[in-house]
């Protein structure tokens, strides 16, 4: 039987389109927007597997050639990951003093490690990233060791790829399939779904990333999914509850991999609540909490901490504050002043042999100096603080910067050891221009999103189908709200976090919003798709995204190409 008779509406031009119970037109003209499903799978299909296939052949091959040994770690990145994988594993324990040792045939240690007091009451590293992903990823070590014998200590370029082959492959499979599926619930051409599939497939930095361990990849491929639920949602073809908690656990792990994504879980969640309020409380709503539990249940285990590592960037609360004049010349000399021991003894702490140093972490706007006092016989730890306001008065602050340790390279005494983006961008201008538009520019890489940006709007300000049902309004405004805030937070970040990323192949922080602007662009896509000139151009796009994602597919953790020919000596200045 027949469902329903919608004329569909794209860019002045109606479309008659009769639908079935099935969601399919029987009719299906190849000239007009219509849900041939079978005939779309056959192509999708093909697209899918030449790029997890791609993917596939790169993970078997890959090598890291500037480490001390062969390796399959790229960076200090994602060797902070693999460093948790192995402690788990291997030692029972978030620790990772032990793994990051030197003189190991490989290299281990990592810049991304806070040192804070353990369970133990001593001072321990460990991996400064959230604690769900590797403990998850440890699983599949534990799988892989207890099947093969081998461990990461002994083989870590065979156990590595085993582990990337099964997770990394798994992800990327079901990013793509996911995203056939929410493409080919939208009434468009044929040539537009394909291309979309074909930009997803090659012509992002999500399969560039997806030869090293990193959050970004499972970020979208969560996103992905979650998307798909939430259409199924707004257009009331689902009811199950499960499906209701699908979406909330997947919009969680999302935020769970990427802070910034809790803007997407927010607006996710309101969507769900109004369309389906009660499978929103009783499914949307348990699915978060279920991440949220495993996130912070996991970072508890690890840290003691309700907090995740880097929230540890700042010095502790106000314990006391001493005053004098002669205290401060008495810190610069390395002396610990009588008047602040004999404070801390009425408050109950007591350094055996302090080491006073001058604090090297970048000081707040209100900070003259900063003082760093360590107990070389116990872990104690506490930060001394001149305010400029009031020179003449000390504040004893309780340690809370995890960051900051003996040899950290996050220290502002090791800027000349820093790579040039490590930095910090001090002008919020330029960093806003070079995140858009130049050397780590978002439409300058891939070009391909300045048709995501046009058929956002087009969805949002165009006239929509009769049928309320099948409008795209709603996920255009979802898009253009989330990529505002996420854009807007990263370029109103301080000075120091203001660094593209580190030394990686493009805006990494920004990679989970791919599944969002790859659906965006099926309008502009699907009119452009009318004539061969519209089709060229957009082939053009799509090959400059191409080239950009396969220049570092060999290393992801390496600059731009455009960054490498930019006159960026000027940029410095």
């Amino acid at each position: 039987m027949r469902e329903a008779v919608f004329r569909e509406v794209y860019f002045g031009v109606c479309y008659d389109m009769e639908m079935t119970e099935n969601g399919k037109n029987d009719s299906c003209p190849a000239e007009l927007p219509n849900y041939c499903a079978n005939r779309h799978w056959s192509i999708f299909w093909i697209l899918i597997l030449c790029s997890t296939a791609t993917l596939a052949g790169h993970l078997v091959t890959i090598k890291n050639h500037n480490a001390r040994g062969e390796s399959s770690f790229f960076s200090a990145n994602d060797r902070s990951r693999w460093s948790t994988i192995r402690a788990l594993v291997e030692d029972g324990t978030y620790v990772i003093d032990r793994v990051i040792e030197r003189d190991q045939p490989i290299d281990w240690d990592t810049i991304d490690k806070v040192q804070h007091v353990g369970a133990d009451g001593k001072l321990h590293f460990y991996s400064s990233k959230p604690t769900l992903l590797p403990t998850l990823l440890a699983g599949i070590y534990q799988v892989v060791y207890s099947a093969t014998n081998m461990t990461l200590s002994d083989h870590p370029v065979v156990v590595s790829r085993i582990i990337l082959l099964i997770f990394n492959l798994t992800i990327w499979f079901a990013f793509l399939y996911f995203l056939a599926l929410t493409i080919n619930a939208i009434p468009v051409r044929d040539w537009s779904r394909y291309f979309v599939l074909a930009c997803g497939g090659f012509g992002t930095y999500l399969l560039t990333f997806s030869v090293s361990l990193n959050n970004h990849v499972p970020a979208a491929t969560c996103v992905m999914i979650a998307t798909y639920l939430l259409m199924q949602i707004y257009r009331q073809e689902s009811t199950s509850t499960i499906r209701s908690m699908a979406c909330g656990i997947f919009s969680g792990l999302a935020a769970s991999n990427e802070l910034p994504a809790l803007a997407f879980l927010a607006i996710a969640g309101l969507i769900c609540f109004f369309r389906q309020p009660q499978k929103a409380l009783t499914g949307f709503l348990p699915g978060v909490i279920l991440v949220g539990i495993g996130f912070f249940g996991t970072n508890y285990l690890a840290h003691q901490d309700w907090k995740p590592a880097y929230a540890h960037r700042s010095d502790g609360n106000q314990i006391a504050t001493v005053s004098g004049d002669s205290i401060a010349a008495e810190l610069d000399t390395g002396k610990f002043p009588n008047r602040i021991a004999e404070k801390l003894g009425t408050l109950g702490i007591r350094f055996e042999r302090p080491a006073v140093n001058l604090g090297q972490w970048p000081t707040k706007k209100d900070e003259s100096r900063r003082w760093v006092v360590r107990d070389e016989f116990s872990s104690q730890q506490i930060a001394l603080v001149q305010n400029s306001a009031e020179p003449e008065t000390i504040q004893i602050l309780a340690w809370n910067n995890w960051y900051d340790y003996a040899g950290s390279y996050w220290l502002s005494g090791n800027d000349d050891q820093k790579s040039f983006v490590d930095r910090g961008q001090q002008s919020k201008l330029t960093y806003a221009f070079h995140l858009l538009f130049g050397h780590h520019g978002i439409f300058s890489l891939t070009p391909i999103w300045l048709l995501s940006f046009t058929g956002g709007l087009i969805w949002l300000f165009g006239r929509q189908p009769q049928s309320s049902r099948f409008s795209m309004r709603w996920f255009a405004g979802m898009t253009l709200i989330v990529s505002i805030v996420v854009i807007g937070f990263y370029i109103n970040r301080p000075a120091i976090d203001r660094n593209y990323g580190g030394v990686c192949c493009a805006l990494r922080w920004l990679f989970w919003l791919a599944p969002l602007w790859l659906v965006s662009m099926l309008p502009v896509v699907d009119w452009l798709g009318k004539s061969k000139l519209g089709q060229t151009f957009c082939l053009v796009l799509l090959s400059v995204s191409v080239v950009s994602a396969f220049y570092a597919i060999g290393n992801p953790w390496s600059y731009p190409w455009l960054f490498e020919i930019w006159d960026w000596t000027g940029i410095q200045k």
